[in-house]
């Protein structure tokens, strides 16, 4: 198992991803649940990783994004103990105080030894878990036992928890900024702890923007019963037990294939198959879909075609629809929808319309901002990549690894593709698509096997500055 929980969180603040959000509680019954949205950006690799009991270790399983190998975005083993990870800006980390740093992977050791959430902070009593001053973990066990690990201290409950991502501890009100925080706490005020309402809370605290909820995946940790669910469809999860998927042996389940009925990912077939613009337009009239679920799944499969698989040409075929029914989401920022549209517009190599496009933005951000420096060449740079050759290539564009949402686009001289860049980082990671193929430039420095957004691992380049 591997958790790569600071590059995660890093990653998840510079993009302004705000990643999960967790309850846990006991029910009229004594029955304890839980229920976590995965927040990111949307991708349809997602893996429900099981690892069965062995001599040494407890059965349990993990969530992973792009792919087994990722890092590991929750857990819960045959016990009824279950975490998830919260991120939050960069904390003081007074926990690690008077503790000695320990020596392996926290979280590997909760699942695989641990059957209560006392037990494994018993550990905390002497130790602490390092590169831990940017999240917190929330805790649940079937026994009721509740806790969230803050870098501050230490939460307890018996009754019912929240976290989003500021610090729970935090008690200055105008630190505990987060939308989806009131809206949890009032539904469990109004309903309780129940599979019902927590399918509620789920559902009000999505995302369905640009960040998006990937799954949800709400325990009943005394029966050891799942529920998940996928890209926002809270009508049809996949019902399933831990103790059914731990007898299924050690396996690794792709979560979407469980979900053939999923109208998004049967859209991403669609056009996986060949399908053109009629063919979507036909697929949308025949979904029986109201106009906001168009929007839905519109949405989605563009923005997994397009910042997580690179196909341009896909996405080129659904960034129009999404746009007709764009206006009915009224979480969309503007700013960013026109960003959006402005680096789709380049990939098709319609550079003016982007141009154009970013320029009608009355109150720019320095994102846009940067992406027209970009496109019109105007960058106060210091320094330049190239990639020789392809004379031929429509559109060449640069990946940074850290900055998913915004690609930089090469111009094309009589040497080859040029761009120049200002940053202040002191190396930069990156890759080229070539018309929509990554390539690596063989003749500048290589840094092999680092994790993609995608959550798989590929070589990059690397230059330090």
């Amino acid at each position: 198992m591997k958790t790569t929980l600071l590059s995660i969180i890093l990653l998840v603040f510079k993009l302004k991803l705000f990643a999960c959000t967790i309850v846990s509680g006991v029910d009229t019954k004594g029955q304890t649940w839980v229920m976590n949205n995965e927040d990111f950006f949307h991708t349809y690799s997602n893996y429900v990783n099981v690892y069965p009991a062995t001599k040494t270790s407890l059965g349990y399983i993990t969530l992973t994004y792009g792919s087994p190998e990722s890092g590991i975005q929750g857990g819960v083993n045959e016990a009824g103990l279950f975490f998830d990870i919260n991120a939050l800006p960069p904390q003081t980390y007074k926990l690690s105080v008077g503790r000695k740093p320990y020596s392996g992977s926290m979280l590997d050791y909760l699942l695989q030894h641990c059957k209560s959430v006392p037990q494994f902070l018993k550990l905390w009593e002497t130790q602490y878990m390092p590169e831990m001053n940017g999240i917190q973990i929330h805790l649940a066990d079937k026994n009721g036992n509740l806790a969230i690990i803050t870098p501050d201290t230490i939460v307890i409950s018996k009754k019912h928890l929240t976290s989003t991502n500021f610090n729970v501890c935090e008690a200055n009100p105008d630190k505990r900024v987060c939308w989806r925080y009131p809206i949890a706490e009032n539904i469990i005020s109004e309903n309780g702890i129940s599979q019902k309402s927590l399918v509620k809370i789920a559902d009000a605290t999505s995302w369905k923007e640009f960040t998006t909820t990937l799954y949800t995946n709400i325990h009943n940790l005394t029966t050891g019963d799942i529920w998940f669910y996928l890209a926002e469809d809270y009508g049809n999860p996949w019902r399933t037990n831990i103790s059914k998927l731990l007898k299924g042996g050690k396996q690794s389940i792709l979560l979407a294939s469980m979900f053939p009925k999923n109208k998004s990912l049967k859209l991403n077939m669609l056009i996986e198959t060949g399908g053109k613009s009629d063919d979507i337009q036909t697929f949308l009239e025949k979904s029986k879909l109201s106009n906001t679920q168009k929007e839905s799944v519109l949405r989605l499969s563009f923005l997994d075609n397009f910042f997580i698989e690179k196909d341009f040409n896909k996405a080129a075929l659904l960034f129009p629809e999404w746009e007709k029914y764009s206006h009915l989401n009224k979480r969309l920022d503007s700013i960013e929808m026109k960003s959006t549209k402005a680096q789709y517009l380049a990939t098709i190599g319609n550079n003016k319309k982007a141009v154009d496009e970013l320029k009608s933005i009355k109150k720019p951000t320095s994102r846009s901002e940067e992406l027209l420096r970009n496109l019109t060449d105007s960058e106060d740079y210091n320094t330049t990549i190239k990639l020789e050759g392809f004379k031929d290539a429509k559109v060449v564009l640069i990946e940074f690894k850290g900055d998913y949402n915004l690609f930089r686009f090469l111009r094309s001289t009589p040497e080859g593709w040029i761009m120049k860049i200002k940053s202040s980082r002191k190396e930069l990671k990156y890759c080229f698509y070539v018309d929509g193929k990554r390539i690596v430039d063989s003749s500048q420095p290589i840094i092999a096997k680092q994790e993609t957004v995608k959550g798989d691992y590929a070589d990059f380049n690397i230059r330090k500055l």
